[in-house]
């Protein structure tokens, strides 16, 4: 049986501008959940989350998209950044795996079906390629191994395949620790690599990072949901990693992945606001000032560190 899909909770949003990067845009009047996606804005109608509007450059809402209509169901969705939008979806009742790319104008392209492999997060790398994470419709993880990440380009040729699921297995099975996120993004691409968050472990989640060659760079523990807890929430082109800070289940700003000293560092000072993702090394922030939300890119590099207490530090595991 698999678990009901998690939504994601309001977040304000706002697009940027056409051309180069502002350090500051604003969007009037945006209702419900929003991501930030390669320049372009991806709303849902929360709470019914019945459909999803993908907004132009120009901030204007360029088409809508019905979430569940005959028995489909959209679970994720991201834009690349010449406007084309991939969004991955499954049709209940069945396991088949579908992902749809939609021109600017919103008008279907192409369907990519992906058989008894059912993705549950997508992104567009670098080279406009497509990267999903999934599992196998009908093995929970107990019917032999599977490829956890998927390769496509936007012919709709599988490029390959990579992760094996008993690399990254944990307590639950695929299905729950692949589940998607409703209205939020799970699984992100920087220059050299790829990075997502599951569901692997009762009591807390891991971050897993895997080379565009497919290798395993590593696991990273994202700590106990009662304690103190990690979520990631960008990437920047570098590959820097951001996560809210989760402490007995409330908020406590946000944290930087120090690789080097396998380790999570608070960032001291940061702008109001909300991280909803990065524009290249840029971290975008939003925040809401009466009817309009004001977005505001700022340099990753700008951004000072306090190191947490060794016992919030959520330890690397190595591949």
């Amino acid at each position: 049986m698999r678990s009901a899909l998690p939504i994601l909770l309001p977040l304000a949003f706002v697009i940027r501008c056409a051309g180069q990067t502002p350090a500051v845009a604003q969007y009037k009047g945006l209702p419900g959940v929003a991501l930030y996606s390669n320049g372009y804005l991806l709303s849902w109608d929360n709470p019914e989350f019945s459909q999803v509007t993908v907004c132009g450059r120009d901030t204007q809402p360029a088409y809508s998209v019905a979430e569940h209509k005959d028995g489909t169901y959209h679970v994720a969705w991201t834009v690349d950044s010449d406007g084309v939008a991939a969004g991955v979806y499954t049709v209940r009742q069945a396991w088949e795996g579908r992902i749809d790319l939609l021109d600017p104008s919103g008008r279907l392209t192409r369907t990519i079906d992906t058989g008894s492999y059912i993705p549950e997060h997508v992104v567009f790398a670098p080279d406009h390629s497509i990267w999903t994470v999934g599992f196998k419709g009908g093995n929970d993880g107990s019917k032999g191994d599977f490829s956890v990440l998927h390769h496509y380009a936007r012919s709709g040729e599988e490029l390959g395949q990579a992760l094996l699921w008993s690399q990254i297995a944990g307590d639950r099975n695929s299905y729950t620790a692949l589940a998607p996120l409703i209205g939020g993004r799970l699984l992100f691409a920087g220059n050299d690599r790829i990075g997502f968050q599951s569901h692997t472990h009762y009591g807390h989640d891991t971050w897993t990072e895997v080379s565009f060659s497919g290798i395993l760079l590593g696991n990273y523990d994202l700590e106990s949901y009662a304690v103190v807890s990690y979520w990631p929430i960008a990437m920047t082109a570098g590959g820097t990693v951001y996560a809210s800070i989760y402490q007995d289940k409330r908020f406590q700003g946000w944290a930087v992945l120090d690789r080097a000293n396998k380790a999570w560092q608070k960032i001291a000072g940061s702008p109001k606001g909300e991280i909803i993702g990065a524009e290249g090394d840029n971290l975008v922030f939003s925040r809401r000032e009466g009817d309009w939300t004001i977005l505001q890119f700022v340099p990753s590099g700008s951004l000072g560190v306090e190191k947490l207490p060794e016992d919030a530090a959520a330890p690397v595991v190595k591949p």
